[in-house]
């Protein structure tokens, strides 16, 4: 459940384009990257993130950069929607772990799956917020005074049941920007819609002025 309603109309859009254009032909002017072993110290850089990926078996085709947003295109492996979704975890764990929790800067992931199955989402992301807001790398301390040890327990229970409830949230937000091909046809026919208004206004304009001449 995005709970920003724009974050999930930017996924949508920006992923059914790339899926419909193709990574190469939609960012143009988007730098390549290739895998790199990490260094140490480590860099959270999109170079480790590709060698990672690879590492947790990940068949990765294509990684790209434009700006602070990433474009990965992969091999899915998956013959059913629960090991895609495992695949999709794994992607998720990587970017959190070797880039964000690294102090990387970038801000969204877009994921194309090549050759999809036939249920199989086009394509999915991550903002970074989410990771920031349901997956912090430090959690709040569980110190307690000796006087307070009876109560401990119960704050565990709590602190456990509100990093449940993040889990969810942000697994749900990620389900949530799946792309399929219906997507991408809603996102063509807007956009065309869109170009014929905007011919129509153009052509309105057109007629006024001459009628003003």
């Amino acid at each position: 459940m995005i709970d920003d309603g724009t974050s999930r109309r930017r996924f949508l859009t920006t992923a059914a384009t790339v899926t419909a254009a193709g990574l190469a032909g939609c960012t143009g002017s988007t730098g390549q990257i290739h895998p790199q072993e990490p260094s140490e110290p480590r860099e959270g850089s999109p170079e480790e993130f590709y060698y990672f990926l690879e590492d947790n078996d990940i068949a990765v085709e294509e990684l790209a950069r434009e700006d602070d947003e990433l474009f990965l295109t992969y091999d899915s492996e998956a013959e059913t929607i629960e090991e895609s979704d495992e695949e999709i975890m794994v992607i998720y764990e990587v970017y959190k772990l070797a880039l964000i929790h690294r102090g990387s800067e970038i801000e969204y992931l877009y994921s194309e799956i090549a050759d999809p199955f036939e249920e199989q989402a086009l394509g999915w992301g991550i903002d970074t917020e989410w990771v920031h807001r349901f997956d912090d790398e430090e959690g709040e301390g569980n110190e307690t005074d000796a006087n307070e040890s009876t109560n401990s327990s119960v704050g565990n229970e709590s602190a456990e049941e509100e990093l449940d409830m993040d889990q969810v949230t942000l697994w749900s937000n990620i389900m949530n920007t799946k792309v399929y091909e219906d997507d991408v046809e809603a996102v063509g026919n807007e956009s065309d819609a869109n170009e014929t208004a905007a011919n129509a206004t153009n052509a309105s304009d057109d007629v006024l002025e001459n009628e003003s001449d």
